[in-house]
C-alpha cells in the first residue's frame, strides 16, 4: 500500500489521489523456456508496483525503470543529465 511520496527526501503522506501523480511500473519476470520437443513453459506474470509522487515532487521529478537498478526517481531537467534518486518502498 502506498503511504508516502516515493521521493526518499520527501515525507509527504498520501492523503488524496488527486494531489500528485501515481506511477504503475511493470517489471518483467525472467522467462523460462524448455529445450527440445518439450513445450515452452508459460510466461510468468509481470510484477506490478505502484508509486506516488506528491504534487511538488511530481512537478520536478518522474520515475524511470532500469532492469539492473530498478525504479529510480529522476529530476526533470532540460539540457542537463538527470539526477537519479532511489525510490522509497511502496
Amino acid at each position: 500500500m502506498l503511504a508516502k511520496c516515493a521521493n526518499p527526501s520527501c515525507s509527504t503522506p498520501l492523503v488524496y489521489l488527486r494531489e500528485g501523480k501515481i506511477f504503475m511500473v511493470e517489471s518483467p519476470q525472467s522467462q523460462h523456456k524448455l529445450l527440445g520437443a518439450t513445450p515452452i513453459k508459460p510466461k510468468a506474470a509481470n510484477r506490478v508496483e505502484h508509486f506516488w509522487l506528491c504534487g511538488p515532487c511530481s512537478s520536478e521529478m518522474t520515475l524511470t525503470y532500469d532492469r539492473q537498478r530498478g525504479v529510480e526517481i529522476v529530476r526533470k531537467v532540460v539540457g542537463k543529465a538527470p539526477i537519479s534518486l532511489r525510490a522509497a518502498a511502496s
